[in-house]
């Protein structure tokens, strides 16, 4: 019996996603509110529960499945299928999943960062399809990175290789979240951002239709908002993604000098301002990175979007499987 398809999880710590993939198609899925299920158990659980009636649903037997492939947003250890922490979750601490899953399904079982997976995805059915050397990157909550190199995902010697967005780009600035200071995600993390123009608008310094989109509601100032005023020609905002591009650009420039990549693929929420963001990035890294590999690299927008988790996911479970 050939094995066809793959049971993909992206496992968030707002929601799971269960899906069964064949190829780059998701044939059917199932979203479970990661935060309705404060204990780690009876998530686990739920996603089992969710897996068996997918295959139910499908009128799939287990050994049509080829593996179960998992992206998750906390740390893992791909190598012994560990998920080291995952936020929101009470007792979700050093957790084999790997192990957890194939001794309940009895199907093999592989786990990675989600970025790593969205890279996977990307390279072979998005905005990398046909290069070997790629850097993926989402710019959301936090900036996550996955480096492909030469066709093949590089996890570096402890597993954490991609972390662009703990690259530190100034001697000052926000403590971030990783312990550092001045890393990139504390200038281009969307709540980064956000602050600076609440801060910059209860100064009253400058004039914006911003206050005036958000009805006049400092907490309602998200990053969508932000691009709809500087599509609708607003200063603040169409500087605020200037600025932001601009520090994304150097974050990348040692990047792109380091290691020469075809093309980096930005994805996550706030690669949503296009051109807003994505011009700046383009122009620093042409000013800034040395003159070879800044001619040569292409700067992408990500096109698998909320899919790229389950199809890279899956990816991973074809990238194991063919070792």
């Amino acid at each position: 019996m050939k094995k066809k398809y793959i049971v993909a999880l992206d496992l968030g710590g707002t929601n799971t996603k269960v899906a069964l993939v064949k190829g780059e198609k998701i044939i059917k899925s199932v979203n479970i509110p990661t935060r309705d299920y404060r204990r780690k158990e009876v998530l686990l659980n739920a996603i089992i529960a969710s897996i068996n009636k997918l295959l139910r649903d499908t009128r799939l037997q287990k050994q049509q499945i080829l593996g179960i492939g998992i992206g998750t947003a906390g740390l893992v250890d791909s190598r012994k299928g560990i998920i080291y922490n995952l936020v929101n979750i009470s007792g979700w601490r050093n957790v084999r999943i790997k192990k957890i899953f194939q001794q309940r399904l009895n199907i093999s079982t592989f786990v990675d960062n989600d970025v790593n997976v969205m890279a996977l995805a990307e390279l072979k059915f998005g905005a990398g399809r046909g290069l070997k050397n790629i850097l993926c990157i989402t710019v959301g909550t936090g900036v996550g990175g996955g480096v492909i190199i030469d066709g093949k995902l590089y996890r570096g010697s402890s597993l954490c290789a991609g972390e662009v967005g703990h690259t530190p780009i100034s001697i000052k600035g926000l403590r971030c979240n990783c312990g550092g200071i001045g890393c990139v995600e504390t200038f281009t993390g969307n709540s980064y951002v956000v602050n600076r123009v609440k801060n910059t608008l209860k100064s009253k310094k400058k004039k914006s239709l911003i206050l005036k989109l958000a009805n006049g509601k400092l907490s309602n100032i998200t990053p969508e908002l932000l691009t709809k005023a500087a599509t609708l020609g607003d200063k603040l905002a169409i500087d605020t993604w200037k600025e932001t591009g601009q520090f994304l650009g150097i974050g990348l420039v040692g990047v792109v000098n380091l290691l020469n990549p075809e093309a980096i693929v930005i994805g996550g929420g706030m690669a949503g301002a296009g051109k807003f963001l994505f011009n700046p990035v383009r122009k620093t890294i042409h000013k800034r990175a040395m003159d070879l590999p800044a001619k040569s690299v292409k700067i992408l927008k990500a096109k698998l979007g909320n899919k790229a988790g389950l199809i890279g996911a899956a990816e991973l479970v074809r990238m194991e499987d063919a070792r």
